[in-house]
């Protein structure tokens, strides 16, 4: 969560010098919040289930993670916003599609409604990282592997203390502060 934040202030940040206009805070919380967007659906299996992941799949990357379903969207942002908000909405929810595609999670299904596969960047089968590009899973498949290795308490796991994936949300999190700040101060200079 704390990269896919960082990614939105850095978006905002390239759009407003992309397209050379005043970076404002509405600008750096739509990044945010398009960056967060597709995790929107971690919130319905919330409810559903009343926790997320662990030894079950549930609606947490199946209802806001299809990467198709946001073409008509960016569509619509696109007449309604311009091309800035557009583009920024496009990339920010890439970008979150992406990393959830790489690292922790059982990954995505990039191809739907083409293929119900679940596609992983360098993962193996057990959902460990590794060197191998990509590994895909059937959704049965994919059941029967999370039923095994899914970590009930991901989160504290996970996030709640040191670990590879805590240590780079945070670097990449701080980073984008600092570039914030800097970009902040820089920009007084040029306007």
């Amino acid at each position: 969560m704390l990269l896919d934040i960082g990614a939105g202030i850095l978006l905002a940040i390239w759009v407003s010098w992309f397209w050379q206009i005043n970076l404002s805070l509405g600008l750096v919380l739509a990044g945010i919040v398009f960056a967060l967007l597709p995790d929107a659906d971690f919130f319905v299996e919330l409810a559903k289930r009343g926790r997320v992941g662990g030894k079950i799949i549930g609606a947490h990357r199946e209802l806001t993670h299809f990467p198709i379903t946001y073409v008509p969207i960016v569509a619509i942002i696109y007449v309604l916003f311009g091309e800035q908000t557009a583009t920024l909405f496009s990339l920010a929810v890439v970008f979150h599609l992406l990393h959830d595609g790489i690292g922790i999670g059982w990954g995505i299904k990039y191809l739907w409604p083409f293929s119900k596969k679940t596609y992983k960047f360098f993962s193996e089968k057990d959902g460990k990282i590794s060197s191998r590009l990509v590994v895909s899973w059937e959704d049965e498949e994919l059941k029967k592997t999370v039923a095994r290795y899914g970590d009930p308490n991901w989160i504290k796991n996970i996030y709640l203390r040191p670990s590879f994936v805590s240590i780079i949300e945070l670097l990449g999190f701080i980073a984008s502060l600092a570039v914030l700040y800097f970009y902040l101060t820089r920009a007084r200079d040029i306007w």
